[in-house]
Order: structure tokens, then C-alpha cells, then sequence
């Protein structure tokens, strides 16, 4: 599978993110996570891929994400960080 099929998958599982159960700030940093980093075709892969990782992170610390949506931020971290390997 090519990493731009990669990156769509992983941004299907972002926008995940967007249920009634999670914080409103958190569902739009999500959505602008993969809407101005992670498909953005103009940027460099890499960058898209760190970026993507930087601002879900952020969201992860959120204290006020549920428990099960800050295990998915972290499982979708580590799934970059093993994109960003590849591609480095």
C-alpha cells in the first residue's frame, strides 16, 4: 500500500475524533489536523506527517478528552511515527 492510501486511512481514524462525547476545541483540531497537514498535497511529506503528529498530540493532553479518544490520539501517533520512518 503507497503512503498516500496510508495517510487517507490514518485521517479516517482522526476524524473519528468527531463524536458528541468529544470536546468540541478537540473534534475541530482534528478535523484542521487533517484538512491543513495530513492530505495537504502542497506541503512535503515528512512535514505533512510531523505536523499531523505535533497537533495530535497537543489534543491527546487535553485533559479534557475522554480516556478511549486519547488512547486513539496515541495509536494514530505511533502509526505516524512509523510513516515518518519510511519515508525519512
Amino acid at each position: 500500500m503507497d503512503i498516500e492510501a496510508r495517510l487517507a486511512q490514518i485521517s479516517t481514524v482522526i476524524l473519528q475524533l468527531d463524536d458528541s462525547k468529544v470536546p468540541r476545541n478537540i473534534r475541530r483540531g482534528a478535523k484542521e489536523c487533517v484538512e491543513q497537514w495530513l492530505l495537504n498535497k502542497n506541503k512535503e511529506m515528512d512535514v505533512r506527517i510531523a505536523m499531523t503528529q505535533s497537533k495530535l498530540e497537543e489534543l491527546g493532553e487535553d485533559p479534557n478528552i475522554p480516556m478511549e479518544f486519547g488512547t486513539l490520539v496515541f495509536q494514530i501517533n505511533t502509526a505516524l511515527e512509523q510513516l515518518l520512518g519510511e519515508v525519512i
